[in-house]
């Protein structure tokens, strides 16, 4: 079995997915001997969170619009406290999906994808309100979320979060107070 540069976790999630498979790996992508390709990743402690959002994420698209993201197969911390791998030490997140192949889309493509965006994502509607249960990251910057009454305050609260990392990065200052201005109309 192919797992030079598969950790471990890894492995043991794609075995219980596929127990006859064996498995070759450049990550983040990883293919089975059955023809299956799979995106697998392990981080480091700080990124936790972002994992855990990534995964949450993926895992609300896909039931809002069934097809249209990668399927989460695992996602999770590592435990075993034991192994000197620098991919496998305690604390690590890791994340396994569905790979999907993303190339350039035609115009047909892109119009298909607009209209799932407008007519199955963004339809889907919570009974919790508008938001999120837990905090997602673009890039490196984290959105704090929550679950509002309005969409008008969700809205709120994500740009009151850019607006304070910015801040407290000192970076676009102009930018800052007319988002400010903008928050109190």
């Amino acid at each position: 079995m192919a797992k030079s540069c598969l950790p471990t976790i890894l492995l043991q999630h794609l075995q219980r997915l596929e127990p006859d498979a064996d498995f070759s790996a450049s990550l983040p992508a990883i293919t089975s001997s059955q023809g299956m390709r799979y995106f697998g990743k392990v981080g480091s402690q700080a990124e936790k969170e972002q994992y855990i959002g990534e995964a949450e994420s993926l895992k609300a698209m896909g039931v809002a619009a069934p097809g249209l993201v990668p399927r989460v197969f695992a996602c999770g911390v590592t435990d075993n406290s034991g192994n000197d791998s620098p991919l496998e030490g305690p604390g690590r997140p890791y994340f396994l999906s569905e790979y999907k192949d993303l190339t350039p889309l035609t115009e047909e493509a892109a119009e298909e994808l607009g209209r799932r965006l407008a007519t199955e994502l963004h339809k889907s509607q919570s009974t919790k309100g508008f938001g999120f249960g837990v905090p997602t990251y673009c890039g490196a910057t984290r959105l704090e979320n929550g679950w509002f009454e309005t969409w008008e305050q969700c809205y709120d609260s994500m740009i009151k979060d850019l607006l304070t990392q910015l801040a407290k990065k000192g970076r676009f200052p102009e930018l800052c107070k007319k988002g400010d201005e903008v928050r109190k109309m």
